[in-house]
């Protein structure tokens, strides 16, 4: 029972990976065929989840109860940047699109850190003011997509859509520098505690601003992509994925309390999300529930996970009491 416990405590992955195994085949179940193609299509509509969570993972892993919610606000402003730009110079308006969200998320990370407000406040009036710019922007600038760039997007390489290699792209990458960098074990170090870290001589303010800046860019490459695949820009884009990209980022293994985080599972917590949500629609439809209660039952669930996370994080922390190497060997020599 212990090594199993150890187990799913070094692979938190397992979960979300049996939950979409488990969606697979309730999703089955209803429709009377496993038909593969429903996990293509799923992975292609994660895109967006996906791409929040690992966000919302790497502001969640820099600790001292740090979250992101103004992302969908900045996926929001950065689709109408893509749109407006993209109209000059695709490949220049991309680019800064994706820029604004990194700017976004510096502003996010210095508040945090230099003004000393907690993310959750700092985010949740800085969201409110990019909406304001979307609000007051909105009407002078351009709403369509540029259509070679739909065309890139929406294309696919066999049953594998092109916005799932990007997700595949941008994971691997990630996992490249959280766990195979300096800085993603400083970052990690930090998550666990603050204080310590920073008298280990590890440049904390850097490290988490950095990390609201990357949550940043991965909103905004949210928001360039939502606007080719939505058709355009509109200003309340974001908010069907503020949820499930919740949810995906704690069922994926990433601690609330931060220093823990996993690519894979997050990953893989966008996907089954994804493939409750279609659960959810098939069986609504097919048994004719109540309005509303696919909501009612992902909200119940992001607080199951939650509890979970936190409780799983108090008992880790407690077990690790007494051991002061251990914030030495996670930041490393």
């Amino acid at each position: 029972m212990k090594r199993a416990a150890g187990f799913v405590q070094r692979h938190p992955a397992i979960w979300p990976i049996l939950g979409c195994v488990l969606f697979f085949l309730l999703i089955g179940g209803l429709t009377g065929s496993l038909d593969p193609t429903v996990v293509f299509t799923a992975a292609r509509l994660a895109t967006f989840a996906a791409l929040l969570g690992l966000a919302q993972m790497i502001v969640v892993t820099s600790g001292d109860g740090a979250i992101d919610l103004s992302q969908v606000y900045v996926l929001t402003l950065c689709a109408y940047a893509s749109t407006t730009l993209m109209d000059a110079s695709p490949v220049l308006g991309f680019l800064a699109a994706v820029l604004i969200g990194g700017f976004a998320g510096l502003v996010n990370g210095v508040i945090n850190v230099y003004l000393r407000i907690p993310a959750m406040v700092a985010t949740l009036a800085t969201g409110y003011l990019y909406f304001s710019l979307i609000l007051v922007g909105s009407s002078h600038m351009k709403v369509l997509p540029q259509p070679d760039f739909v065309a890139l997007v929406t294309g696919s390489v066999g049953p594998v859509s092109t916005q799932t290699i990007l997700v595949l792209v941008v994971a691997v990458a990630l996992a490249v520098v959280l766990y195979r960098t300096s800085y993603g074990k400083q970052l990690h170090a930090v998550g666990q505690n603050r204080t310590a870290a920073f008298l280990a001589g590890i440049p904390t303010g850097r490290v988490v601003i950095t990390a609201f800046v990357t949550g940043g860019l991965l909103s905004g490459l949210a928001g360039v992509i939502a606007a080719a695949v939505m058709g355009g820009a509109f200003q309340d884009m974001g908010m069907a994925y503020f949820l499930p990209s919740i949810a995906a980022t704690f069922v994926g293994g990433t601690a609330a309390s931060g220093g823990r985080s996993s690519v894979l599972g997050v990953s893989f917590g966008a996907l089954m999300m994804t493939l409750m949500s279609s659960f959810l629609n098939t069986a609504e439809n097919m048994f004719d529930l109540v309005s509303g209660i696919k909501q009612l039952i992902m909200g119940a669930f992001l607080v199951l996970i939650l509890f979970v996370s936190v409780a799983g994080t108090k008992k880790h922390r407690r077990s690790r009491a007494g051991a002061p190497a251990t914030l030495k060997a996670s930041i490393g020599d």
